[in-house]
């Protein structure tokens, strides 16, 4: 027995061992009862099974045949529990085998019976000869069902002959001796009919169920790589919040999909100011998040060597514009900081980014600058925005998940002016806080809303060097 696993070319044949073994199962109740039968026969003392030279013969022909389908369905159990396929040629052989049981008690009743042998064409073992047709449909082999039942008409057709010519029957007794052979061949082409309806419907079942085992595979190599690529898109996210004398700086991201488009990044540059960044690809998923680590990758190596925003800008515009896809662009921010508070900030197609003073308790918003990364080879950006960041002050880069979350009643955006307040009321507090509690009013407002878009955002607060 050869061990193989149970693919789509095997699953049919998986399914007909699992229904050969119920068919054992079936056959050697009827065997064990025609035992028990025989049995309260002797015992009750009945004419036929009197005769020694019947009983024992006969009963020993159903132990042998009870015998056969134990050791059968011990290695049809085996085999489903293990899940390997038996020869397939087994299943023909122990058909033959059942109807030679038959035949043999059959024959030792035709041949050893008291009463004779016209009486034992109709003796109760003759109903065998139906059943083992009827169980060979659990086959699924409508050949080897016909077969079968062809091979029980002409046993039962040659014992009516044997009888016939014993006891010199008159012609007009021919009809009825050979009537149920007829039958039994008329159950052979009903039962094969049967059995190609039923391996038919069977074959059906296991091509669903190798397309769903297929299809159920194909989302878990998908929920795997997605797995995979997810890992890589947090590992490409800054571990901890950058050091810079006099700013407390955070940053969150959560995608839409199991990976996202969003991505933010700081980076010390050489002059010892830093620059903090903040993109969105368009879409979400695991071709955006491709994309987000190509953009990454070329911000991270132009940054050093481009001490002007608005030329990394460029730059990088030139970069991604061979390598995104026509239906692909990129919005970017970046902010570029030193230690005394001065701060540049150049924007792709990016906005808002709002600025909270905190004398007076406003709040600033910087739109997009030039068109986003990606659309346009010669698009040049500039000039920068700057202005000093007060003790108190607070920059927020943010991509539009926030402000575009809806709320699941009416429908209604939570929106820019929201957003406002919500930095307003919470600029007291540290950045990781105020980002904290930003993104739970977003949330809470949005409940029962699912998250559509991917959320990133950067908080970039002044504080007293210390």
């Amino acid at each position: 027995m050869t061990k193989v696993s149970i693919t789509s070319t095997d699953s049919f044949a998986a399914r007909a061992q699992r229904s050969e073994a119920k068919r054992v199962a079936l056959w050697l109740a009827v065997l064990v009862g025609m035992a028990l039968i025989t049995i309260v026969r002797r015992l009750l003392g009945g004419l036929v099974m009197r005769s020694d030279g019947l009983f024992f013969p006969y009963l020993s022909a159903l132990l042998v045949g009870i015998a056969g389908q134990i050791v059968l369905l011990t290695f049809l159990r085996k085999a489903i529990r293990g899940a390997f396929l038996l020869p397939a040629w087994l299943p023909s052989l122990t058909a033959f085998f059942d109807l030679g049981i038959v035949t043999a008690v059959l024959a030792t009743a035709a041949f050893r019976s008291p009463r004779g042998p016209i009486p034992a064409l109709s003796a109760p073992p003759m109903l065998l000869l139906p059943l083992v047709i009827l169980m060979s449909v659990l086959k699924l082999r409508p050949r080897l069902t016909l077969a079968v039942g062809l091979a029980a008409t002409l046993v039962h057709a040659l014992l009516a002959a044997r009888a016939i010519e014993v006891t010199s029957s008159l012609l007009e007794a021919y009809p009825v001796y050979f009537a149920y052979a007829g039958i039994l061949l008329l159950t052979s082409l009903i039962a094969m009919v049967v059995s190609n309806e039923v391996k038919t419907h069977v074959r059906e079942a296991a091509d669903e169920a190798v397309g769903h085992e297929r299809a159920q595979q194909q989302v878990t190599n998908m929920r795997h790589d997605l797995e995979i690529a997810r890992q890589i898109q947090i590992g490409l996210l800054p571990k901890q919040s950058p050091k810079l004398p006099g700013f407390d700086i955070a940053a969150m991201n959560r995608p839409a999909d199991q990976t996202g488009g969003d991505y933010y990044d700081w980076q010390q540059l050489p002059d010892g100011r830093l620059a903090v960044a903040l993109a969105d690809v368009t879409g979400h998923g695991i071709g955006p998040a491709m994309v987000m680590a190509v953009c990454r990758a070329y911000a991270r190596s132009t940054a050093p060597t481009t001490s002007d925003p608005a030329e990394l800008l460029t730059r990088l515009n030139e970069l991604i514009h061979e390598d995104l896809p026509a239906d692909r662009f990129i919005t970017f921010v970046v902010a570029v900081l030193d230690a005394d508070g001065t701060t540049h900030l150049q924007s792709a197609g990016h906005g808002p980014t709002l600025l909270y003073r905190a004398n007076d308790r406003s709040v600033e918003q910087f739109g997009g600058d030039g068109m986003p990364l990606g659309i346009s080879p010669v698009e040049t950006y500039g000039p920068t925005t700057t202005f000093q960041l007060a003790e108190g002050d607070v920059l927020v880069m943010l991509t539009d998940g926030f402000f575009e979350a809806s709320r699941a009643s009416d429908g209604q955006l939570f929106g820019i002016a929201r957003l406002c307040d919500s930095l307003r009321e919470r600029a007291s507090c540290t950045a990781e806080t105020m980002l904290h509690d930003i993104d739970e009013t977003v949330r809470q407002f949005s409940a029962g809303t699912p998250q559509l878009d991917d959320m990133t955002a950067i908080v970039i607060k002044r504080i007293t060097a210390g």
